[in-house]
């Protein structure tokens, strides 16, 4: 969930189908790269197919918030919280110039976000090769980013855009949701229906959650992810489970 306070403590420094027509600007040539696991992938509008201006990343020539990866040990789930708008890639960068700029950041703090009608868009900035969240096509690493307070190193961030305790996710942002975190449970080894003990790699922080965890699983004061999407979350983790048993 979106909010101005800094999340950058312990930081370096069913059934729907993707949909890419709902936006109201048409992805550039070029603009939709993949994200693999196994033989799981799905497709990610990239940075510079939402229109990302990468110059926000930067003061006086230097970047705000240097990169670094660390091998991932879980997911967690967001919600956007806010924001108005029907076009997604609108609101992608309104999360970008908030967290960049107006919380000085310098990048979103979420490695990926999904559209209502089911859009997955590349987040924090993660290295020249076109492939998000991680630092190589192949690599475990991901790309540290800033959504939960002492324990981002590590912890890949999903946001759902919308207001996710005023409206209901849809079934093609569900579905997404289930899709990447296939792939990123694919790729990284992970069983979306179990926990993990999680361990911050910078500062130490140690917590066990659920292997896909919400927001509020490391906070307690957030309603992150909302409450019409985390009652959601056991039916998702067993469709991300179906998925990796091979019923795509």
């Amino acid at each position: 969930m979106i909010t101005r306070r800094s999340l950058l403590v312990g930081s370096a420094a069913v059934a729907g189908t993707l949909a890419w027509a709902g936006t109201a600007q048409a992805a550039p040539r070029g603009s939709v790269t993949e994200l693999r696991g196994g033989n799981l992938a799905v497709k990610v509008r990239t940075r510079a197919g939402w229109g990302a201006n990468e110059d926000l990343r930067f003061k006086d020539g230097q970047e705000i918030w240097p990169l670094a990866y660390f091998k991932a040990q879980t997911l967690t789930v967001h919600h956007e919280g806010g924001g108005t708008g029907d076009d997604p890639a609108q609101r992608v960068r309104n999360i970008y110039q908030l967290h960049a700029v107006d919380n000085g950041w310098g990048d979103i703090g979420y490695q990926l976000l999904i559209g209502r009608d089911g859009t997955i868009f590349e987040g924090r900035y993660s290295g020249t090769d076109c492939v998000p969240v991680f630092d190589t096509a192949t690599s475990l690493n991901a790309v540290n980013a800033g959504h939960v307070v002492g324990y981002n190193a590590a912890n890949i961030g999903i946001c759902l855009l919308g207001n996710l305790s005023e409206v209901e996710p849809t079934a093609a942002a569900l579905e997404s949701l289930a899709r990447t975190a296939a792939v990123l449970c694919k790729r990284i080894g992970l069983d979306p229906l179990g926990t993990t003990d999680y361990v911050n790699p910078i500062n130490g922080f140690a917590k066990t959650v659920p292997t896909m965890a919400v927001h509020r699983d490391w906070d307690a004061t957030t309603e992150c992810p909302g409450t019409k999407l985390a009652p959601k979350l056991p039916q998702v983790r067993a469709r991300v489970a179906e998925i990796l048993r091979g019923r795509h």
